[in-house]
């Protein structure tokens, strides 16, 4: 593959990384407005700091898998939906 073709799927690839980060930090941060749980109370609970939570209700950062099964944990959630938008074991239409 040429540089050029490289380049494009790079971008396009980030492009795409970029639309799922910010599609999974409204999944996340609709979660947590529901139950009523702020950014601080959310850190406590994770035990990381409130900027690491901001940035992951904002999609500037994604939390590591780890902080995503505490976080469905305490708000009653699947993992699996918070992470993909999808129900485990839903399939893609052909």
């Amino acid at each position: 593959m040429n540089q050029r073709a490289q380049t494009i799927e790079h971008l396009q690839r980030s492009d795409e990384d970029s639309s799922q980060r910010r599609a999974l930090a409204a999944r996340l941060d609709t979660a947590l407005k529901r139950a009523r749980i702020s950014s601080a109370g959310a850190a406590r609970r994770l035990e990381v700091s409130e900027h690491d939570v901001q940035f992951w209700r904002r999609g500037i950062t994604v939390p590591p898998l780890s902080a995503f099964t505490r976080i469905a944990s305490f708000l009653n959630l699947d993992v699996y939906r918070l992470c993909t938008g999808q129900t485990a074991g839903a399939t893609a239409a052909l």
